[in-house]
């Protein structure tokens, strides 16, 4: 009965521990997705070094 309960418990903290880090790169994922959009509403560089306002 001991060897159940234990086995029961590891089970419990694995799913635990995946679960832990499903979320944690689910919120990495969301991130991403947020600096991915931010990057794309920034202008590219120009090709040449120099200053095109001037």
């Amino acid at each position: 009965m001991d060897g159940v309960m234990n086995m029961q418990m590891a089970q419990f903290q694995t799913n635990y521990t995946f679960g832990l880090m499903k979320m944690a790169m689910e919120d990495m994922e969301s991130q991403a997705q947020g600096v991915i959009e931010m990057m794309s509403s920034v202008p590219a560089p120009a090709q040449y070094n120099f200053d095109v306002w001037a």
